[in-house]
Parts: C-alpha cells; sequence; structure tokens
C-alpha cells in the first residue's frame, strides 16, 4: 500500500487486489472520504502488482489516479 497527495492537496491511499476474472486492479481510496477509484495494473500477478506498486513515482501514481474509474 502507498499514501500519497493529489494535485488538489487530498490524501489517498493505493493497494492492490484482484478483481474480475482474475485481473490485478490498483484500488485508490481517498483518506477523508468515501469515494473508491480503480484502474487495471500490467502485472498479472499479485505479487508483481505489488512490485509495480513500489516503484510509482508520486506523479505516476497521480497520473493513474486521474485515469482511474470509480469503483463500483
Amino acid at each position: 500500500m502507498r499514501t500519497f497527495t493529489d494535485s488538489e492537496g487530498q490524501t489517498w491511499e493505493a493497494a492492490t487486489a484482484f478483481g474480475s476474472f482474475g485481473a490485478v486492479q490498483l484500488i485508490f481510496s481517498r483518506r477523508n472520504g468515501k469515494e473508491l477509484r480503480c484502474c487495471g495494473m500490467q502485472s498479472e500477478t499479485l505479487h508483481g502488482a505489488q512490485q509495480e506498486l513500489a516503484e510509482c513515482s508520486e506523479a505516476a501514481l497521480r497520473e493513474r489516479l486521474h485515469d482511474a474509474e470509480q469503483w463500483q
């Protein structure tokens, strides 16, 4: 799990999880709210996704957050 701040000063947490049909997802949760967003990851395993998340810069996390869809 990673914690970062978006371009508007909001604090978010990013974590990896399995999504539909075994796809690995990156889940974003806003710390001071109930907003959840998700996007797919390139890695096909949870271990690979966790490594990918650990290597992401904060700028890359902000970009992925911007492109992420609302979690439903």
